[in-house]
């Protein structure tokens, strides 16, 4: 396009002047001699015209070709560089493998300026970084593959934060992972729910939760099931429950695992008699062993009405292990030693436990009964120490009934018969 300008320039130029020397009489007369050459002013002028307009083609021609040729040879520069850089990163990444860090950190530096992408030069960097410990270096590097791809500062971010995370330093992947703001990045957000759960910080998992399951990570029934999860955690957690329980959703308090992990958080801020009405309302509608193992831990001042509670259900659940040994741990409470020990028997007869093992051996150890005790504190130190799948199989509780009365407080008689 410019060597079209110079042309129509020096066209309309040899136009003009044509036209200035048209009216213009007069000749250029040549002698040599006897020769003599005489040249019109006009003749003279086209003559002159076609030589500068020959000489500026050529100019204009051989600037071009010299432009042509160094931008051939400046691409053809840029191209082996190019090369070299990718061939620098491949060296480089197979040296980071193989453990020669030193070698990997040379080849990496040396064609990262010449790369086609730097972001890759500074991640592996990064990553060599985090392998030799060097966590300035490190953040370094992420910063330079940010500023060389920002369209690429989710991925960097979630590459940043997990370095951190391996690290141990949960502080700084929270930092980066706040810089972003909101977004929809489902593994962003799985590294958010992580560093939630690893702080405890229940209440920010609690909102995150949604966030994965629109984003496709988790499902309904998972998010259903880390919602109540982290429902339970948080009251776990709180020393006021009564505070925290109206601003779960209604249908997580309808969970029954929700509703045990309230009523353990009131047994843990004192709320004795609150714990037991809530495991009370549990059990009415869900009869579940571990509410019935906490309704046994009862340590309030009514404990010959919570014992008589659980007498109740032993009319509906007479074959109930874990309601026999809360009915043992109540009796135990409520200084009614033979009624304890019955009930702990019973409980071991339909489950062998640990625990129930060990409360019956101090039980027995408390009322003279050493040689007996012994023998409970052996039965569960060899339940602890025996493998789940050895340990042996259960009794049928068919072969087994307890009378329909108690007995008296004072009574040692064990009334647990087998079922004619």
């Amino acid at each position: 396009m410019r060597r079209l300008f110079w042309l129509l320039l020096a066209a309309s130029a040899g136009v003009l002047a044509a036209s200035k020397l048209a009216g213009q009489p007069g000749y250029l007369l040549l002698a040599w001699s006897d020769w003599r050459l005489e040249i019109r002013s006009l003749l003279l002028a086209l003559v002159l015209l076609l030589v500068l307009f020959g000489v500026l083609h050529w100019l204009l021609g051989s600037t071009y070709r010299t432009r042509q040729a160094l931008a051939r040879r400046r691409l053809t520069r840029q191209m082996r560089r190019r090369q070299q850089a990718e061939a620098d990163l491949s060296a480089g990444l197979l040296a980071l493998l193989e453990g020669n860090y030193p070698q990997a950190q040379k080849t990496l530096q040396r064609g990262r300026r010449a790369a086609g992408a730097p972001e890759l030069h500074a991640l592996a960097l990064a990553h060599l970084a985090q392998l030799r410990g060097d966590n300035l270096s490190r953040e370094r590097e992420y910063a330079a593959a940010r500023a060389a791809a920002p369209a690429a500062g989710m991925a960097i971010a979630w590459l940043q934060a997990s370095a951190q995370l391996a690290a141990g330093d949960a502080v700084g992947a929270t930092a980066t992972l706040h810089a972003l703001g909101g977004h929809n990045s489902p593994r962003l957000l799985q590294l958010e729910a992580e560093l939630a759960r690893q702080r405890g910080d229940w209440q920010v998992l609690g909102e995150t939760i949604p966030r994965l399951r629109r984003a496709g990570v988790i499902d309904a029934t998972e998010a259903n099931r880390q919602e109540l999860a982290c429902a339970s955690q948080q009251l776990a957690g709180s020393e006021v429950p009564d505070l925290l329980w109206p601003q779960l959703p209604r249908r997580v308090r309808r969970e029954s695992s929700v509703q045990l992990a309230y009523a353990k958080a009131l047994r843990r801020a004192g709320r004795q008699d609150a714990a037991q009405e809530a495991l009370v309302g549990l059990l009415n509608s869900d009869w579940q062993g571990a509410a019935v193992t906490e309704f046994g831990h009862f340590s309030g001042n009514e404990i010959e009405r919570e014992l008589a509670r659980a007498e109740h259900w032993l009319a509906k659940h007479p074959k109930d292990p874990e309601l026999l040994l809360a009915l043992g741990r109540l009796a135990l409470r409520a200084r009614q030693w033979a009624r304890a020990q019955a009930y702990f028997e019973s409980s071991l007869l339909l489950k062998p436990d640990i625990q129930g093992h060990l409360e019956l051996a101090e039980l027995l150890q408390n009322t003279g009964q050493a040689e007996a005790a012994a023998e409970h504190y052996r039965s569960g130190l060899r339940l602890a120490v025996m493998p789940p799948g050895e340990r042996p199989a259960q009794p049928d509780p068919r072969n087994f009934s307890l009378t329909a009365g108690a007995p008296a407080v004072d009574d040692q008689t064990v009334f647990m018969l087998p079922k004619v």
